[in-house]
């Protein structure tokens, strides 16, 4: 009778380690495929079944992050857009939420929804007023719509 118990429960043991193994698989081989270009379309669809998958992993917060950079560099910013701010709202606490937050308004600004960039930037100020992104941000709401060039103007010395 014993015997038969534990045919019965291997089944459920080894799905559970399957499991595991496919999110540690995945968020593996997205997260190596984050460190080169070429790769990006890789680590997208990794790190997104991974998401897809295994939602409530610890290293979500980790593979929304990474996520949201790879598509920006591939030119896809409302798709980087739209995985910071599930990253802000999933992980209010997150080490990763100033950053999403700064990047949001970055990526507005490039757009040249200013507006938006403005109320992004605004919300690093306004949410995390300990950051070292503040300046940063202050500093992009200054700017909105400038171009770097126009960022390091300095006014004329005085030569008289």
């Amino acid at each position: 009778m014993h015997r038969f118990r534990f045919l019965f429960f291997l089944p459920l043991f080894v799905a559970c380690g399957e499991q595991d193994q496919s999110a540690d698989l995945l968020f593996r081989e997205g997260e190596q495929a984050t460190h080169d270009m070429a790769s990006h379309p890789i680590a997208e669809v990794k790190l997104a079944e991974f998401l897809a998958r295994f939602p409530e992993d610890p290293r979500a917060e980790i593979a929304l992050q990474a996520l949201a950079r790879v598509l920006l560099n591939q030119q896809k910013p409302k798709e980087a857009i739209a995985r910071y701010e599930t990253l802000i709202a999933r992980f209010p606490q997150s080490r990763y939420c100033e950053q999403a937050q700064f990047m949001i308004g970055y990526i507005y600004d490039q757009l040249g929804d200013y507006k938006q960039a403005r109320l992004a930037y605004q919300q690093v100020i306004d949410t995390y007023p300990n950051s070292g992104l503040v300046d940063d941000a202050k500093f992009s709401i200054a700017n909105l719509g400038k171009t770097p060039e126009q960022w390091l103007r300095t006014k004329p010395i005085n030569r008289e």
